[in-house]
Parts: structure tokens; sequence; C-alpha cells
């Protein structure tokens, strides 16, 4: 479906480039991840700082410095929402482990973004995106790194490309 290409088109660049996995800075989300990916229809993809290293380099020139700013990525993907009531479920709880508190749901004409994040000194260190397709359709990404918050813009333009 094309609301699906949409939500995970620039992120997975990244993923398409994916040959090694990182240390996970989400155990918990990555834990989600290799669950859920069981589940039919559910991709689940880590892309580590060697990768985003990488994508930095191959990425246009305005999105260069946001890739610097993130040193690990995991996204839970479908395009099936039979097991989405379950996902909710257990990221809430892994939200409210890490301590993440809400920062903005934007409503889209196709989607819906809920974004999450633990904050430290001045700067978020992990953020947890979690993107609902209106018809159908989900994604997860979590990011972690030295975040900002003047520069959440520009994370919200990586995983929400326009079309």
């Amino acid at each position: 479906s094309n609301n699906l290409v949409y939500m995970k088109r620039s992120i997975l660049l990244i993923a398409l480039l994916l040959l090694m996995l990182a240390s996970a800075q989400f155990p918990a989300i990555e834990k989600l991840g290799k669950e859920a990916k069981r589940q039919k229809g559910v991709e689940y993809e880590s892309v580590g700082s060697f990768m985003l290293g990488m994508a930095s380099k191959m990425a246009p020139k305005e999105q260069r410095a946001t890739f610097e700013m993130l040193d690990h990525i995991d996204m839970i993907m479908s395009e099936d929402n039979t097991y989405l009531a379950t996902l909710e479920t257990r990221l809430k709880a892994i939200i409210r482990d890490l301590g993440a508190s809400f920062i903005v749901k934007t409503d889209e004409e196709n989607t819906t973004h809920e974004v999450y994040g633990v904050k430290s000194g001045g700067v978020f260190t992990q953020l947890i995106i979690i993107t609902k397709g209106k018809a159908k359709g989900y994604a997860v990404t979590a990011m972690s790194g030295k975040i900002p918050e003047s520069r959440l813009g520009e994370i919200a333009k990586l995983s929400h490309p326009k079309k």
C-alpha cells in the first residue's frame, strides 16, 4: 500500500544497506522487534552506528547532520493491524519503564505520529515514534543518540519524508 511505502521510504534506505547489527541501544525494543517479526506481515530492522555513518555519507547534504545525531535506530513495521493491539500494550510498558515522556502527537492526512522521548541534560537520548496509518499499517521507530530539542523537526523529516 502507498501509505506504508510513504511511512518507511526514507529510513528504508538505511535498512537496505543493513549488513551488520550493532549493540542494541534499546534492549527492550530489540526483544520486542525479534518477537514481533515472527508475526505474519511484520518486519523488524535494527541499524547501528556503522550503518548510520554510511547512510549519512549517502544522504542529501541537508540530512547529513541529522544522521550524525543518531547512533542507533530500531524499526518495527507492518501493513497488517492484527498485531497492533499487542504491540501497543508492550510499547506503553517499555515507554513507562524507560521513563519516556510524551512529546507530541501529529495528525497528517493519512497518518498519525506519537512521539515519546527520554531527556538528559537538555538533549533527548532516546526517541520512540509510533506511526499509524488511518486505513492500515503502522511503524514504530526507536532512535538513540544526542538530539537537542531544537532539532526534533529534523528527525520528523527523516522518519516521515514528504511525498
